[in-house]
């Protein structure tokens, strides 16, 4: 593949993984104050600065924003229930109200100029069941948290994503997934066994897998979007605790998009440079070898390369983004091999600090190749733009799930996808026009969006359930008590709105 603006030999490519370390504070530092920079010409936002809900008081009125920063509400109350009562009581009054997770989703699903919901006090385990290995949790915990409750009883869940922050509600609400061929996403059936969810008139429902009758009405459930309900406990099917192997190593575009490696590895992801046919291929595997202590080196290649260097780099290549090409012909002599032992959650999931805007869009497999095709001609056509050239500025991911059942509107819903996620620093301009443009390609090779991450294209039309979900939030919020924008749009058939605020 050709990339635009081929880097010539300069300092740049003079990069060691040393001095790059090296200077991982100083960048960061800069990158501070470039960002500082760039948010008074409206190029990004502050990564230092909190995200999430705000309550309010001493005439300061009640805020939200998520963590990319593109969602921001000014509801008239933010409830933070702490019993399964007071949820009910909440949600019976409330004349609008949306559920709030951790902030993690890019779409608006959480906005609500009424009543923002938060489940953080609802964070209990209430039952284990070694015999089913299943386990009932209150879906205000934390997937982090949950992860270490399960690791103390000895249990796992088998698939989790990149970071683990979200709420259990989130990720089951959205369709959130890892990576594996052997299973879903979280609203699969196989990871969701019953489910207890709040109604409008704060009547709780009580839906499990062990009841035929509740099979259409869980499966509406699983991925709900907010809309149907508040979700007040999830019962998951677990695994016993587990070590994972991960390796990582730099390949070639062509080599990483072998089936090989998603068919012979538990876990198969790769991470695509842009303006070059280098990725970082990342396989974690099942393994009964004990853990290994790396801290340091962990440390130095996931929080300072990976988050502080990378992240200030970038801050400050946006200001110069016709950079961007020979900076990641550089960056790409820093990717080592690297090998590491470790408990299952703590190997799947990774810090991330450098906040990015990003789209992601579950594609069937065999398109995946040619999803990098379109994205590499696209990513050439916009920063050879005379006016307004848009230069791609960070990894794309590739990732591999089997498809989701027992669900009305998972975008793996009935067949096996590869996860293509495209994503921008949020101090670049330009992005929106380039993911509007992306997103036509990835329609166009049978794509379906994730639900938490930005789309602008109405997608109802791709799930043939998208009615029966529909009768389910007539019948269970006839009202419209759970509408939003985000809801509103969903059902209209209009195009979808990814800023607010």
């Amino acid at each position: 593949m050709t990339s635009c603006g081929s880097a010539k030999p300069s300092a740049v490519n003079k990069f060691t993984r040393r001095s790059f370390i090296g200077g991982a504070a100083a960048l960061g530092a800069a990158g501070s104050t470039a960002a500082r920079s760039a948010r008074a010409d409206g190029l990004g936002a502050d990564v230092s600065a909190d995200y999430g809900i705000k309550p309010g008081g001493s005439g300061t009125a009640p805020t939200f924003v998520n963590w990319a920063r593109n969602i921001h509400a000014r509801p008239q109350e933010i409830a933070v229930p702490t019993t399964l009562a007071a949820l009910q009581e909440v949600v019976s009054k409330a004349k609008g109200v949306r559920a709030v997770g951790s902030g993690h989703s890019y779409s608006p699903c959480v906005h609500s100029d009424l009543v923002i919901l938060s489940l953080d006090k609802l964070d209990k385990i209430l039952e284990v069941d070694r015999a089913t290995m299943r386990v009932k949790v209150e879906a205000g915990k934390k997937l982090y948290a949950f992860n270490e409750a399960l690791a103390e009883l000895g249990l796992a869940l088998p698939s989790i994503g990149d970071i683990d922050r979200q709420s259990l509600a989130g990720i089951v609400s959205t369709g959130t997934h890892g990576t594996g061929m052997q299973w879903g996403s979280f609203a699969d059936a196989a990871a969701v066994h019953a489910i207890d969810l709040v109604k409008a008139d704060g009547s709780l429902v009580s839906l499990s897998a062990d009841r035929p009758e509740d099979a259409e009405a869980l499966a509406a459930a699983r991925l709900g979007l907010g809309s149907l309900g508040i979700i007040y406990a999830i019962t998951f099917q677990v695994v016993l605790a587990h070590n994972l192997e991960l390796r990582s190593w730099l390949t070639t575009l062509s080599d990483a998009l072998d089936p090989r490696h998603y068919r012979d590895n538990d876990h198969f992801e790769f991470f695509r440079f842009p303006f070059t046919d280098k990725v970082k291929a990342i396989s974690r595997n099942r393994t009964d070898k004990p853990r290994d202590e790396q801290r340091v080196r962990t440390f130095v290649d996931k929080i300072l390369l990976e988050n502080v260097a990378l992240g200030g780099l970038l801050t400050a290549a946006s200001l110069r983004p016709r950079l961007m090409p020979r900076l990641y012909d550089a960056l790409t002599n820093l990717v080592f091999d690297e090998s590491r032992i470790d408990r299952s959650d703590k190997i799947m999931a990774s810090t991330r600090l450098v906040r990015v805007n990003e789209m992601e869009y579950a594609l069937p497999v065999a398109a995946m190749p040619e999803a990098h095709e379109r994205f590499n001609r696209l990513t050439q056509s916009f920063a050879m733009r005379a006016e307004s050239p848009y230069f791609a500025n960070f990894p794309t991911e590739s990732r591999f799930v089997r498809g989701d059942r027992g669900n009305l509107l998972s975008p793996s819903q009935g067949q096996d996808v590869g996860y293509f996620a495209v994503m921008s620093h949020t101090a670049f301009k330009g992005y929106e026009e380039f993911f509007r443009a992306m997103e036509t390609q990835l329609l166009a090779l049978g794509g379906r969006p994730h639900w938490g991450k930005m789309f602008y294209q109405n997608p109802t039309s791709l799930y043939p359930e998208w009615a029966k979900f529909l009768a389910y939030r007539d019948l269970w919020d006839p009202t419209g008590k759970f509408r939003n924008i985000y809801v509103d749009r969903l059902i209209d058939g209009r195009e979808m709105v990814i800023e607010i605020g």
